[in-house]
């Protein structure tokens, strides 16, 4: 009985371990370069980026420079993507890294819209000039 029982004992052993093994999941090494950009081949990013990013409102040109150019940057990644999809004639990758592209820009010119015309109706914070010198 004593040979069964520590055979049993060192089964079970190696099963905790392959078990334990099958749990570890390697870090993505987009996670490990601690890349805040969206996943460009995982749409839910990309969804999730551009409504964050239209929801916040920008109230300087600094910030509204800041955010759009994060979302070059965003472009930028799909812009290789998109050459990857055109090199393997991957025409329905194509067409939605050319949709994502167009729908960012397009968030980009109501940011600049926005930040402008809010400048305007502040514009006595952001000149030197006083109210009279404006009129």
């Amino acid at each position: 009985m004593q040979p069964e029982v520590a055979q049993r004992k060192l089964d079970m052993e190696s099963n905790s371990k392959q078990a334990a093994k099958a749990r570890i999941k390697p870090l993505d090494d987009k996670y490990m370069a601690c890349d805040p950009l969206p996943d460009v081949y995982n749409e839910r990013d990309i969804t999730t980026f551009m409504s964050l990013w239209e929801d916040k409102k920008d109230t300087t040109l600094l910030e509204c420079i800041e955010t759009c150019q994060i979302a070059e940057n965003v472009i930028t990644s799909m812009q290789e993507k998109l050459g990857e999809a055109e090199s393997e004639f991957d025409m329905r990758t194509v067409e939605w890294c050319n949709e994502y592209m167009a729908a960012i820009r397009q968030i980009e010119l109501k940011k600049w819209e926005y930040v402008v015309a809010h400048i305007l109706e502040n514009i006595e914070v952001h000149t030197k000039l006083t109210a009279e010198e404006l009129e």
